[in-house]
């Protein structure tokens, strides 16, 4: 049984990845907008790219964010250490290249995934 703060890592993922959404689509409301006005379908060009992969990580987070809750949750079972490990990596990777974002929300969250 998964219990302490390490159980609401989860839920916190979900909620980094939906703020994450919600930044993306004021940053990114221009290329957004013509991604839909141009139909949507091989609509995403140079302009656009940015705009779409910002929102996709941020659904993306909030699945990692959703299984990772009902692992712990419905499961009682903690996720493979592996998946901490992999949010650290990419934080830092991303804290590296873009010191100014939000890459460090995620560092406390892969920290305490690895707790024992």
């Amino acid at each position: 049984m998964v219990s302490g703060i390490k159980r609401q890592m989860g839920f916190t993922l979900i909620l980094t990845g939906l703020l994450h959404t919600v930044v993306g689509l004021f940053f990114y409301a221009e290329p957004l907008q013509q991604i839909l006005a141009n139909g949507f379908w091989n609509a995403v060009g140079q302009e656009e790219d940015a705009a779409f992969w910002f929102m996709m990580f941020g659904f993306l987070l909030m699945l990692l964010g959703y299984m990772a809750d009902w692992l712990m949750k419905k499961k009682g079972m903690e996720p493979p250490a592996t998946f901490g490990w992999t949010i650290l990596g990419i934080c830092v990777v991303g804290v590296i290249a873009m010191p100014v974002s939000g890459f460090w929300l995620a560092l406390p969250q892969a920290g305490i995934l690895l707790r024992k």
